[in-house]
């Protein structure tokens, strides 16, 4: 007896077909036992499984689930290469996953039966050594498929050819290629600088070798740039955006990361994944987002602060709620992980630069700490008319734990010449001192768009400004706001 849709919709929605169940069992995980029930029970006794016809699709590799909010673009571009798309360009910024997704797709593909290559381009300084790479992993997986073995151990690539030119690696690619594979090449735009020709002719490998090859390139570079670089030469890919991480993806990353790390603290001390989002949130990602947005170094940082955070809970001196006492027990610490980024540059305690350049840099760390607001109480000459408003002090921490500030042009301008005094420096020479600063590091532009006003970020520490200032004769406590 077979059970039709139709009597399923006008069923209850409790009692489910025992045949669609068995049918799908056979291409998904096992699901839970329903709950028992005399009729459920009759209706298992009297229906008939059903069969499964075999369908003549392309394979889908279906990517594990995950907690980095990368699964639609895995599921996706794992969809394409299993469908032997000729060309796939993926593209997007900096710390947005793409090795992540790189990696899972990677193991999707091979779990599938597909031959992977995968090609880094940081390690690659020639041509040659792109060809010799591309050959001797499509022999190691050669060698070990004809032997029956999974594992790559004992196989070695001394016997892999070294071609000088492009259509000799076509013709040994297309002779030692035997089953439909895939070539993936990561940070794609170094193989544009390397060589165009190159990168257009690994663009067209599905075309050159009778659709045996597929390319997967991952780049941080945008396809409108490589395209202009290029020319029509190129053939046109199927484009995947991955976008980069929001502030909510990032600290459910980095506290799912923690709970998963340090499942015996957060269990001792009762401390769950709220706790642990409250923590990340207000300790590592809005105090260290300014100065990076590697979710790698927030992680690590939030793995070596937690013990530190958590001592005073464990002991018995603060509660769970007490997050900004909490927060102040671990500032110091916070503080030494910042110095010890990547992405933020060490300074001496005195640099070598201009008189002018060195106005200016106090001027950008001026405008970078201190309030729009109080502009006109600084700078100008004359008193203010408007009323002093007592400020409180949660507004005043708020305001410090935000970091720098962007500021535009014309209020580095306005502040340079009201505390100089002296307005016949011509405008050329403060641009390019602004220009030398943001050489070395010391401000930084956030505004991408030319055709806006440029906006700045100071990133110099305080102790190297106090110090410049000094040498400068520039009184440095009169204009900053000290919080």
């Amino acid at each position: 007896m077979r059970v039709t849709r139709s009597r399923q919709r006008t069923s209850s929605s409790n009692y489910q077909s025992v045949s669609e169940n068995e049918s799908e069992s056979n291409c998904e995980s096992p699901r839970t036992e329903p709950a028992k029930s005399k009729r459920k029970k009759r209706s298992s006794e009297t229906s008939t499984p059903t069969t499964v016809a075999p369908t003549t699709a392309a394979p889908t590799t279906a990517a594990p689930t995950t907690t980095c909010h990368r699964d639609q673009q895995i599921r996706e571009i794992s969809a394409l290469l299993a469908c032997h798309t000729p060309f796939v360009y993926v593209t997007g910024p900096q710390n947005s996953g793409k090795s992540y997704c790189v990696d899972q797709i990677m193991t999707s593909l091979q779990q599938s039966g597909i031959i992977v290559v995968l090609v880094d381009m940081r390690d690659i300084l020639k041509v040659q050594g792109f060809y010799h790479s591309v050959l001797s992993q499509l022999q190691q997986n050669v060698v070990t498929s004809r032997d029956g073995v999974t594992s790559r151990d004992g196989v070695t690539s001394r016997d892999a050819p070294i071609p000088d030119h492009t259509s000799d690696f076509v013709r040994l690619l297309s002779g030692s290629v035997t089953e439909p594979c895939v070539v993936l090449v990561k940070h794609a735009q170094l193989l544009n600088q390397l060589n165009s020709l190159l990168f257009a002719a690994v663009s067209v490998l599905h075309q050159l070798t009778a659709g045996k090859v597929s390319v997967a390139m991952i780049s941080d570079s945008p396809w409108e740039l490589v395209y202009l670089s290029n020319g029509s030469t190129l053939s046109p890919p199927v484009i995947v955006n991955i976008p980069p991480y929001s502030r909510l993806q990032m600290v459910d990353i980095i506290a799912k990361n923690l709970l998963q790390e340090h499942s015996t603290l957060c269990t001792e001390i009762d401390f769950g994944l709220p706790e642990l989002e409250n923590y990340v949130r207000l300790c590592v990602y809005d105090t260290l987002a300014v100065y990076t947005s590697s979710l790698r170094e927030m992680m690590t940082s939030a793995s070596a602060l937690l013990h530190k955070y958590v001592a005073p809970i464990k002991q018995g001196e603060l509660k769970k709620t007490d997050k900004i006492k909490l927060f102040h027990r671990v500032q110091p610490e916070l503080v030494t992980t910042m110095t010890q980024l990547s992405c933020v540059p060490s300074f001496k305690t005195s640099l070598e630069l201009p008189y002018n350049s060195r106005v200016l840099l106090v001027c950008s760390f001026l405008a970078s700490h201190n309030p729009a607001r109080l502009d006109k109480r600084f700078f100008c000459k004359g008193k203010s008319s408007r009323r002093k408003v007592k400020s409180r002090k949660g507004s005043k921490l708020s305001d410090a734990l935000k970091g720098p500030k962007t500021f535009p042009l014309d209020r580095l301008l306005a502040i340079h010449s009201s505390i100089t005094q002296d307005g016949t420096i011509p405008c050329s020479d403060i641009l390019m001192s602004v220009s030398s600063l943001v050489s070395k590091n010391l401000i930084v532009r956030v505004s991408v768009d030319l055709l806006e006003q440029p906006k700045y970020k100071c990133l110099a520490p305080l102790s190297l400004v106090q110090t410049i200032a000094k040498e400068s004769g520039v009184d440095f406590e009169q204009f900053y706001y000290n919080y």
